[in-house]
């Protein structure tokens, strides 16, 4: 989850996954945790991480749009840090405005109370 409130996410091509195992561990998500992942993953890819709990790799990430990029071990931090160089130049409230506005709905439904889930216990 915390990924996904990142700008841009970089990640080994060779190593790790990116997996959302809610459904396998009986945690439903929150509507501000859906509403994250609706905002930040593609549409097929968000029922496949979301209803199954897949594992995508580096690959896999990268063509279901969760990653931005993919790197090797030695260029992992280079890669992430020329994403970071992208935006360290614009201006800082601006660029907070804007995104505001494209994130009013996620905004909006994190900052709910989470519900009261009755979670299920485990059967004998």
């Amino acid at each position: 989850m915390l990924a996904l409130a990142f700008d841009a996410r970089v990640m080994r091509e060779d190593r790790g996954f990116f997996c959302l195992p809610e459904v396998d561990i009986a945690i439903p998500f929150t509507r501000g945790m859906a509403a994250l992942i609706q905002a930040k993953i593609a549409p097929p890819t968000v029922h496949q991480a979301m209803a199954f709990g897949r594992r995508f790799g580096g690959a896999d990430a990268l063509a279901g749009g969760i990653v931005d990029a993919v790197a090797s071990e030695s260029d992992l931090v280079a890669r992430a840090v020329a994403y970071a160089a992208e935006l360290a130049g614009k201006d800082r409230a601006t660029l907070g405005a804007i995104k505001k506005t494209m994130y009013a709905p996620v905004l909006a439904a994190l900052a709910e109370p989470a519900p009261d889930i009755p979670l299920p216990t485990a059967s004998k």
